[in-house]
């Protein structure tokens, strides 16, 4: 009954997501978009189907890069002890396990709206085994937190968490008149943010007994595994280091450029795409920069959410009125970046 309820709540708020009709059958869009070429959107509601396949080479690529990283450079340091260079390669080891642990986030995102696969129970076990409880999250909460808060009451705050970490931390206060002041509010907001986002993700309310203990058993057993093995020493400094310390700026700056100093208005005027090889592998990847083709269509699982923005853009009001960032920051200046879009906003 309980996966069949989790069910009803996804599919419930997914499927309005798209539009409603008035009284005399006039379609509104209930995100603030829908493509006017019915076309389109016969082409849009093709590319809601989940495909297993591509959810297993997406963990396995994850994971593939973070053992063999970590193998490499446990190597190096065994060969070549401490030096300058080894530890020059561990950070660049260190942001790039934080990228896949980012990644294995996004893969958390996406089995809250059962988009690993239609099928609950198998999106369940993958969504837990694989992302949530390395990660130290809970899948059920989260799905709640973030598909009745986010995504059903879109920038209300005390129902939508997200905004109001917004207004807490203070990146409300966003768009900025310089550069340097956009950097003041990101750096002054980041250490507010961490205090939000440890209760939130890893201490969350309503959590069943039953979960805390699944969480706390699942690390327990790890260590005491890495610990018979005598690998506690790269348990920490390939796993934990990345995860306190790059995995935090990146999620940090992953959640802020997704909808800070556009506005409360609609899911489309109030979000952002944040697109470009940067964004795509290590901010946002697993196609988590296209947000707005998410908040317009939350079933479209994230292999497909490159697809479905290339068809929309042949729509003109989501190709114009729609905020695009091609780059993350360093890039030609007549291209619209992540940063210039939080610091001049909706403009």
């Amino acid at each position: 009954m309980k996966e069949k309820k989790n069910v009803s709540i996804v599919d419930d708020i997914q499927s309005k997501s798209s539009s409603r009709q008035s009284s005399n059958n006039q379609v509104i869009p209930r995100n603030g978009f829908l493509p006017k070429d019915p076309q389109i959107q016969a082409q849009i509601k093709a590319l809601m189907k989940t495909n297993i396949i591509y959810t297993l080479l997406a963990l396995i690529c994850d994971w593939g890069i973070i053992i063999k990283l970590a193998t490499l450079s446990w190597i190096a340091f065994h060969q070549y002890g401490v030096t300058t260079y080894t530890i020059f390669a561990y950070i660049i080891v260190c942001f790039i396990i934080a990228s896949r642990q980012r990644g294995l986030e996004c893969l958390i995102h996406e089995a809250t709206h059962m988009n690993l696969t239609r099928n609950i129970l198998a999106n369940d076990i993958i969504g837990w085994i694989f992302a949530a409880l390395p990660l130290g999250h809970n899948l059920i909460t989260e799905r709640q937190s973030h598909i009745v808060g986010h995504h059903k009451h879109f920038w209300e705050y005390g129902l939508d968490l997200d905004f109001q970490r917004y207004q807490d931390i203070g990146v409300d206060q966003l768009s900025a008149k310089s550069f340097k002041q956009l950097m003041h509010i990101l750096i002054r907001s980041f250490v507010p943010y961490v205090n939000s986002v440890i209760p939130a993700f890893f201490i969350p309310k309503n959590e069943k007994l039953s979960h805390f203990f699944l969480r706390i058993s699942f690390w327990w057993s790890i260590i005491l595994i890495f610990a018979l093995y005598n690998l506690l020493t790269p348990l920490i400094i390939y796993w934990f280091v990345p995860f306190l310390t790059f995995l935090t700026i990146i999620r940090y700056i992953g959640e802020i450029s997704e909808h800070a100093s556009l506005g409360c208005t609609n899911p489309f005027q109030s979000t952002r795409n944040n697109l470009g090889w940067f964004n795509e592998y290590f901010i946002h990847p697993h196609g988590d920069g296209y947000h707005v083709v998410h908040h317009l269509y939350a079933k479209i699982p994230f292999f497909r959410l490159a697809s479905a923005h290339r068809l929309l853009m042949k729509d003109p009001i989501y190709a114009q009125q729609g905020h695009h960032c091609n780059a993350f920051i360093l890039t030609d200046s007549k291209m619209h970046t992540t940063f210039t879009s939080l610091s001049k906003g909706a403009n």
